[in-house]
């Protein structure tokens, strides 16, 4: 009955009635290892978290089933049929002969047995779904053929928006979000996921030491740690990762300050001293120490561009609850040193997509 299944999702999710704001993607449940098990019938990347551990004895096995975008399972369809309540993003579900059904955050999808239907994320949005299994006991699932390019493509709610970010900026995004945010096995999979797109050993170690500035020592360090595993494991399979161009050391004699102060304003456009903002008035110390510790020594170390470092520090912001304002501040220095707005748009909502 469709009272019962709302009733189940108000159970559920009480505080996820109604649309999720884009490009935001806020995820209430765990995301969980990827579905490497079910793989196969899957197009694109997906994560499975289980989540009751009970569910033999209560009848109701429940996980979290998480799309990246494109993402989407094949044409199936259960005995006992399945409810799937939609808790993060912006999905697609579809019986066969049927439309295509738009989803977002509240929405509940009761499948009936012996249905043949999909379901997946949009082709530019991330997605996830609670999936309630229906009769479990005698409930039996059978996988069919792919959904194809084009019936995907005909699903869409509107035309998909080209991306903002290449695949080295996705990444960096990506990465930066997941070690600001402390989410090691997502930072994991991220940091894989740089390193196949491209980018180097050294280039990813300045990232991660960027973030010292923004989050602190204990999540730069717990990141570069992370970072040492997946280059053991990588090496261990027989991966080779390119090393990449070292980083560059000032002169002993050099003016730190001084050369502070000029990064600083050539990020912004201005020189931000020309008019002290109240803080820098009230903590000297700190001022001095951003000038010479982050906006000299980080960035003169090279390796990433001043566009990059920006991006970086964008999307570390955009996943440290708190830090609106610096966020603000640093998407002007992001766009005046060649960022498009659009990619900061991207750049965000790649970097709080997985908790």
């Amino acid at each position: 009955m469709k009272t019962a299944a709302m009733l189940c999702a108000t159970l559920l999710i009480p505080t996820l009635q109604g649309a999720t704001p884009m490009p935001d993607y806020d995820p209430a449940f765990p995301t969980g290892a990827p579905n490497d098990a079910y793989a196969q019938y899957f197009q694109g990347q997906s994560y499975l978290a289980r989540l009751t551990e009970h569910a033999d004895r209560t009848g109701v096995p429940i996980a979290n089933v998480t799309f990246e975008p494109g993402c989407r399972n094949n044409w199936h369809r259960h005995t006992g049929g399945q409810i799937l309540v939609c808790v993060a993003g912006e999905g697609l579900y579809q019986e066969r002969g049927k439309a295509a059904r738009w989803l977002r955050p509240g929405d509940v999808v009761e499948i009936p047995p012996d249905t043949d239907h999909w379901h997946g994320a949009t082709a530019d949005r991330w997605f996830a779904h609670l999936s309630i299994e229906c009769h479990p006991a005698t409930n039996k699932n059978t996988w069919l053929e792919p959904v194809s390019d084009a019936d995907y493509a005909a699903a869409q709610p509107r035309p998909a928006q080209p991306k903002a970010l290449t695949p080295r900026e996705a990444a960096l995004a990506r990465l930066c979000g997941r070690a600001a945010a402390g989410d090691i096995p997502g930072l994991k999979r991220a940091l894989g996921a740089a390193l196949d797109v491209g980018l180097t050993v050294n280039e990813i170690k300045e990232a991660l030491l960027q973030l010292y500035a923004y989050a602190g020592f204990p999540r730069c360090l717990n990141a570069n740690a992370a970072f040492a595993q997946v280059l053991a494991e990588r090496k261990a399979a027989g991966k080779s990762d390119a090393e990449g161009p070292a980083p560059k050391a000032l002169p002993a004699d050099a003016d730190r300050e001084r050369l502070g102060r000029e990064k600083r304003a050539a990020l912004w456009g201005s020189d931000p001293d020309a008019s002290e903002a109240e803080w820098q008035c009230f903590a000297p110390g700190a001022d001095r120490f951003l000038k010479e510790h982050l906006f000299c020594d980080v960035f003169a170390r090279g390796v990433l561009s001043d566009k990059e470092r920006e991006l970086c520090t964008v999307s570390m912001l955009a996943a440290i609850p708190g830090a609106e304002a610096q966020l603000a501040s640093h998407r002007v220095a992001a766009e005046h040193v060649g960022n498009a707005k659009a990619a900061l748009d991207e750049a965000e909502a790649l970097a709080r997509a997985v908790r």
